[in-house]
């Protein structure tokens, strides 16, 4: 009987082995190792993002990174997603930076006391960009400081986001906000 016992564990092992195979480790996402939250604030156009449940119904989106208080550790997110019909969507959350170690590593929180942790992945010159991803790979936003990016700016950060495991082909690419109010200015790609 105890033979038994043993002898059925190694044929359930390989049962499990080939019915759930292990998922390939996946990429490490890296947050940059510096960041001022302070430089944050303004506004923010979304260039790209993967897709995702919030914004499925988006078409634009435009985030305003307000400084609350003099002790600069939190940012009051206001979104203003342009649906399809043409209307906002209007969501407002609050960023805190997920650790005291200065690196990009934030965390977003909609309803206290549940938080969605944000990495700050990589950041333009003069934070003229930023690429914004999950530790998970599950989401991922291009987001600028103009409402355009020069094609060749964009692959360069495309590039970044592969190389952190992300899939730039399953990227949205939105669609520019040009409010009379706004220039129509482009970052263009520095000149070699």
């Amino acid at each position: 009987m105890g033979t038994l016992k043993r002898n059925w564990r190694a044929p359930a092992l390989i049962f499990l082995l080939l019915a759930f195979p292990l998922a390939p480790l996946a990429q490490t996402v890296t947050a940059v190792p510096k960041f001022d939250l302070t430089t944050f604030t303004g506004k923010w156009y979304e260039i790209a993002r993967l897709p995702n449940k919030r914004e499925k119904k988006c078409v634009s989106d435009v985030f305003n990174l307000i400084a609350q208080g003099e002790k600069l550790t939190r940012l009051q997110l206001v979104s203003s997603c342009k649906n399809k019909g043409g209307f906002p969507e209007i969501r407002s959350a609050v960023i805190k930076a997920a650790n005291k170690s200065g690196d990009g590593k934030l965390k977003l929180v909609s309803l206290w006391p549940f938080s969605t942790p944000f990495w700050v992945l990589a950041l333009g010159p003069d934070n003229a960009w930023s690429l914004i991803g999950s530790p998970n790979h599950k989401q991922l936003w291009i987001l600028a400081k103009t409402p355009a990016l020069d094609p060749q700016v964009l692959a360069d950060i495309e590039a970044k986001a592969a190389a952190q495991g992300f899939s730039p082909a399953k990227l949205v690419m939105t669609q520019p906000v040009a409010p009379a109010a706004e220039s129509k200015t482009t970052i263009q790609a520095p000149r070699t």
